[in-house]
């Protein structure tokens, strides 16, 4: 897996941080646990985020946090299907990333190719 610019691969970052919360609880050293655990915030995460649609939906095409919208929705809908988790809401994650997606064809992006995040002043 390449390296991300400026750190570590993900897998390695991952790795590292279940170590150091392992430490402090020794149920993320259980795989079946700690799966079921990051899948459910990943997707609650993600569920969250889609309070920003309506403003997503009015922004100009080519904004890059479309596509981080859709990109948050797939990634956690792969990391619960990586840890055998929550197959219910692992689907429904998969179909809300693909209604915007459709709708917003400039979402349809490599987000490793999008400028790193600014947060907006309003």
């Amino acid at each position: 897996m390449p390296a991300q610019p400026g750190g570590s691969p993900p897998t390695q970052v991952a790795e590292i941080y279940r170590r150091a919360l392992a430490a402090g609880v020794p149920q993320a050293e259980d795989d079946r646990l700690y799966g079921a655990a990051l899948a459910a915030a990943c997707v609650a995460f993600a569920l969250t985020r889609l309070w920003r649609l309506p403003a997503l939906d009015g922004r100009p095409a080519g904004e890059d946090s479309r596509a981080q919208l859709v990109t948050t929705l797939e990634a956690a809908a792969a990391t619960a299907q990586a840890h055998h988790a929550l197959p219910q809401l692992t689907g429904l994650c998969r179909r809300l990333a693909e209604a915007p997606r459709s709708r917003w064809p400039d979402a349809d992006v490599d987000i490793a190719a999008l400028a790193p995040y600014t947060p907006r002043r309003r």
